[in-house]
């Protein structure tokens, strides 16, 4: 991501922290602390973690590896953020040997590959490159051994606006249909919101 883009959602998750102290859902841009859990129990539910090395793309709080670490015995979990006021809490609140997080630009640092790789809320930013989200789709099917999972804004509900862009499903399901035979659209969960899951090793299996 282009650093003036970074610099913009890192002065919306300021303004966001500052607007709601002590909300962390609303500090992440999330209506609720519900909405946010809600876009969480369709990840848990779309791929079987147990045993699985989990890599969490704009982490935020790492709220999402409780949930993960509550539910399947997962073998690992890596978190990825730019913001140093999450990752500093998310390594205050989780300490557990399998768990880890690292700051930088998710778009562009090293990173290793992993069973799941998953992004919720993190690729709704608005981006000057046109091609970042099927950039980064790109990027985390092949970051992935086995499943791809990410969430985004649904533009036909929640238009662009500001900081975020909205995009329409069917145009997202096609673009991961060049990348992988199994993909699922998953809606209806969630107001203006939709999951995508790229199932790569039944892709390559058949």
């Amino acid at each position: 991501m282009h650093w003036r883009d970074r610099f913009k959602v890192y002065w919306y998750h300021r303004k966001q922290t500052n607007r709601w102290q002590g909300d962390k859902a609303k500090s992440l841009g999330w209506t609720s602390e519900e909405s946010q859990l809600c876009r969480f129990e369709v990840i848990v539910r779309s791929a079987d973690f147990d045993k699985k090395s989990v890599l969490d793309m704009g982490c935020g709080y790492g709220e999402l590896f409780e949930l993960l670490n509550n539910i399947y015995r997962i073998q690992s979990y890596t978190g990825v953020d730019q913001h140093a006021d999450f990752l500093k809490k998310a390594k205050q609140n989780y300490t557990e040997a399998c768990c880890q997080f690292i700051a930088g630009d998710m778009s562009k640092m090293n990173l290793e590959a992993h069973d799941v790789v998953i992004a919720s809320g993190s690729l709704n930013y608005i981006s000057r490159d046109s091609d970042y989200l099927t950039n980064m789709i790109t990027r985390m099917f092949g970051l992935a051994n086995q499943t791809v999972i990410f969430n985004l804004l649904n533009s036909s509900q929640y238009p662009s606006r500001n900081t975020l862009m909205s995009y329409h499903p069917q145009g997202v399901y096609r673009f991961c249909k060049t990348l992988c035979d199994d993909v699922s659209l998953i809606e209806g969960y969630a107001e203006g919101d939709f999951t995508i899951v790229m199932n790569k090793v039944a892709s390559e299996a058949r």
